[in-house]
């Protein structure tokens, strides 16, 4: 069994952003990744993307990350993370979407991970993986 190569990035959404636009985003990421056995969730929240992509061929995220590094919809993308394990986390979804400004969605797990991804002066490698696990061991129903 190969490794599962996880990538996770934040960036900053389009002042412009609808919710046709997010609904087109994840109709497309979702055809796109199953194509490509990618899976995630990505989560919007104070007018950021968190993402969290996973697959065992490194090269399709890296090229997915760069798709979306050029799409005007987001800006300022910063990878956070990049890490091998043994399983998928989000094996279940192509792309998960949790939409966090959602006072239902908006749990601690949740929040402690937004804080601690955009705090940049955290070590993110010690940090983000540990509570990723965590908060997909609560996650809500995803859309």
């Amino acid at each position: 069994m190969n490794p599962v190569f996880h990538l996770v990035y934040v960036s900053h959404a389009s002042d412009s952003l609808s919710y046709t636009d997010i609904r087109n985003i994840l109709n497309s990421s979702r055809k796109n990744n199953a194509r490509d056995n990618i899976s995630g969730v990505l989560i919007l929240r104070e007018g950021h993307f968190l993402q969290v992509l996973e697959c065992d061929d490194e090269h399709k995220v890296r090229h997915l990350v760069n798709v979306i590094r050029n799409d005007d919809r987001n800006k300022n993308l910063k990878i956070l993370i990049e890490t091998q394990s043994e399983r998928r986390l989000f094996g279940d979804w192509s792309m998960a979407f949790l939409d966090g400004d959602i006072e239902a969605n908006t749990t601690k797990d949740l929040l402690e991970f937004f804080e601690v991804c955009l705090d940049s002066g955290i070590n993110h490698k010690t940090l983000i993986m540990p509570l990723i696990r965590r908060f997909r061991a609560a996650a809500p129903n995803f859309q």
